[in-house]
């Protein structure tokens, strides 16, 4: 079942029911969309032109969850809801038919939304519709950052099931609000994403993780400051707090925005808008699938390039050069199975670097090739 289908049924059925669901506040959102910025690479300065406009939508996604009642459920995921949850199953359709909608919808669906967000954003990015692109773009930064507060990914939430009720906002809202200049963001680089769906799962299992260091914290913040939990926390209980958790949520907060700008970045490249220059070959792509290194490289004027398909699909492969400026189209049409093989020409092209995008579906792989004259 497609994607498409997937959004459908939650569309269709979101009637059954609202959950309560959680979210960064606002400030750590704004700060994640606004630095995830500094990470991307200068071919997507269109998109980090609009820093601005992704820091203040950040938290549009939370507030359409008063209007939209297929909203609220994508801001989380009660990983532990579900037997061997740390092999849940990719396929939301059988996920429903197993435990039915109303459970699935309790639970969260946060991985699915994240990479349905990213497939709109690819689209909208592949036809030049910047300002939904631009939304879009904000709306995946907030699922991101949800992703990455270790209490969206647990059913003990709001620490009700061990006795630290309420540490969801005293986390993530009043503590985060007395200490937002100390939530800063090193500029790093972005990573291509071959498979959206195992990344996105593999960051909120990681998450998941600190769940009991956030209750830990807020134990010894309680013991520290004398509060029992009832009533106005002391200045003193918030203290305690980010000392002991400010090391991993500043972390948490680093690793959301790089995460935000690589799967820009991967929405970026499968629209066909070009490639960073460092950028050699994306990560393991399914069996079959895989783009061979073109020889001989260094090349003048022509070169040949192999490639493999492991099913019949639609392939193509574009030349980009060092600017991601698409400089010619290979290939655009249905392959059998197999190994293949094509001459790329650059009579006419400037020696340099450039770059080879072979892609087959959903997997894209990427080689540096060299021309010299």
């Amino acid at each position: 079942m497609s994607r498409f289908s997937l959004w459908a049924i939650a569309l269709l059925v979101a009637a059954i029911g609202s959950s309560e669901a959680w979210g960064w506040g606002s400030t750590a959102h704004r700060i994640i969309n606004q630095h995830a910025v500094d990470h991307l690479p200068t071919l997507m300065s269109q998109l980090a032109l609009q820093q601005s406009f992704l820091a203040a939508h950040a938290s549009d996604a939370d507030k359409r969850k008063s209007s939209d009642t297929a909203e609220s459920p994508k801001h989380f995921l009660d990983l532990e809801s579900y037997p061997d949850y740390q092999h849940l199953t990719p396929d939301l359709a059988a996920l429903i038919s197993r435990y039915g909608w109303a459970t699935v919808r309790s639970n969260g669906i946060l991985t699915w939304a994240t990479t349905w967000a990213l497939d709109s954003l690819t689209s909208q990015f592949q036809r030049g519709d910047w300002p939904r692109a631009y939304q879009t773009a904000a709306d995946l930064g907030h699922y991101v950052a949800d992703a990455h507060q270790p209490l969206h990914c647990t059913v003990n939430y709001d620490g009700a099931q061990t006795g630290n009720n309420g540490i969801h906002s005293r986390y993530e809202s009043e503590m985060v609000n007395l200490y937002p200049d100390s939530l800063t963001v090193t500029a790093g680089t972005v990573d291509y994403i071959d498979d959206p769906y195992t990344f996105v799962f593999q960051y909120v299992l990681r998450s998941n993780a600190f769940v009991d260091s956030i209750l830990q914290a807020d134990n010894a913040a309680k013991t520290a400051s004398g509060w029992n939990g009832s009533g106005v926390a002391p200045a003193m209980y918030y203290t305690v707090l980010w000392q002991k958790s400010s090391r991993f949520t500043k972390g948490l907060i680093q690793k959301a925005t790089q995460t935000l700008a690589s799967l820009w970045y991967t929405a970026w490249v499968n629209a066909g808008l070009g490639v960073i220059a460092n950028e050699v070959q994306v990560a393991a792509s399914p069996r079959g699938f895989q783009l061979l290194q073109n020889y001989p490289n260094p090349f003048n004027p022509s070169t040949r390039i192999e490639y493999r398909t492991g099913k019949e699909d639609w392939v193509s492969m574009k030349v980009y050069d060092i600017l991601g400026r698409e400089v010619a189209i290979l290939l655009d049409e249905r392959k059998e199975p197999g190994t293949h093989s094509i001459r790329f020409d650059a009579r006419g092209l400037s020696a340099g670097i450039y770059f080879c995008r072979l892609r087959a579906g959903e997997s894209v792989q990427i080689r540096k090739m060299i021309l010299q004259k």
